[in-house]
C-alpha cells in the first residue's frame, strides 16, 4: 500500500480525524503576521494548521499527500472564510522554490530516518533567511504511550537530533516535554513530545 493510500484510508470519514483546532504549540508561538509574509505547512493532512496560520494573516500554502486531507482542508478554509492554498504533493520532494517560506509549522510528521532527512532538508531548504521552523514532534518515550504517532523507535525524534539537524540556527526553544493531548480523535490523551522554534540564519 502506497502512503497516499494508506492516509486516503484514515481520512475517509466525515469527521476530522485530528480536530479542527490547530496544535497548541504551533498555535502559542506563531506570530502575527505582516504584509505579504508566506507560510508552509506540510504533511498538514485536515488542513488545521494551515487554516490557523491564514487566521493569523499568512498567505498559506497547506500540502498533503492524500486527496481526501487536501478536499477536507479545503473545506475547512472555506468554512472559516479563509484563503489556503491547499494542494496535494509529497513533503519529500515538494515543488516550490528555494526561499519561498517566512514561516514553516510541522506537527508530529514521523518518517524512516532516511526519509526524515529529506524531509527537513527541503522544509531547510524553502525556509527564507530570517524564517521561522516550527515544529512539534513525538519522542521516543511516546511509545508506551496511546496518545499517537508510530511505534518504530527509528522513527521519532529527539532535542538532541534537532538540535544537530538545525545547526547554524537560532534556536530560540527546543525542549522535550510531557503534555496532554486533546487534538480529534486521534490524538488524545499524554503525550511525550519534542518541541523547535527556530530560526534560519539571515
Amino acid at each position: 500500500m502506497s502512503a497516499s493510500e494508506f492516509w486516503n484510508q484514515k481520512y475517509q470519514t466525515d469527521e476530522y480525524i485530528f480536530g479542527k483546532a490547530p496544535n497548541e504549540f504551533i498555535k502559542a508561538v506563531t506570530p502575527l503576521a505582516s504584509a505579504h509574509k508566506a507560510a508552509y505547512a506540510p504533511a498538514d493532512g485536515e488542513g488545521r494548521n494551515g487554516v490557523f496560520l491564514a487566521h493569523m494573516g499568512y498567505q498559506v500554502t497547506s500540502s498533503d499527500i492524500a486527496e481526501l486531507a487536501v478536499a477536507k482542508a479545503r473545506a475547512l478554509a472555506a468554512e472559516k472564510n479563509l484563503s489556503v492554498n491547499a494542494l496535494v504533493a509529497d513533503c519529500l520532494n515538494p515543488p516550490f522554490a528555494d526561499n519561498s517560506f517566512d514561516l514553516i509549522a510541522v506537527c508530529f510528521m514521523h518518517f524512516r530516518p532516511e526519509d526524515n532527512v529529506l524531509f527537513m532538508e527541503a522544509n531547510k531548504r524553502l525556509l527564507k533567511p530570517g524564517g521561522l521552523f516550527i515544529l512539534e514532534g513525538y519522542t521516543r518515550d511516546q511509545i508506551p504511550l496511546n496518545s499517537g504517532g508510530p511505534k518504530n523507535p527509528d522513527m521519532m525524534l529527539s532535542a538532541e537530533g534537532l538540535r544537530q539537524t538545525f545547526s547554524g540556527y537560532d534556536i530560540q526553544l527546543l525542549q522535550e516535554v510531557r503534555r496532554n493531548l486533546n487534538e480529534g480523535p486521534r490524538h488524545q490523551g499524554m503525550a511525550a513530545t519534542v518541541q523547535l522554534l527556530a530560526q534560519k540564519s539571515i
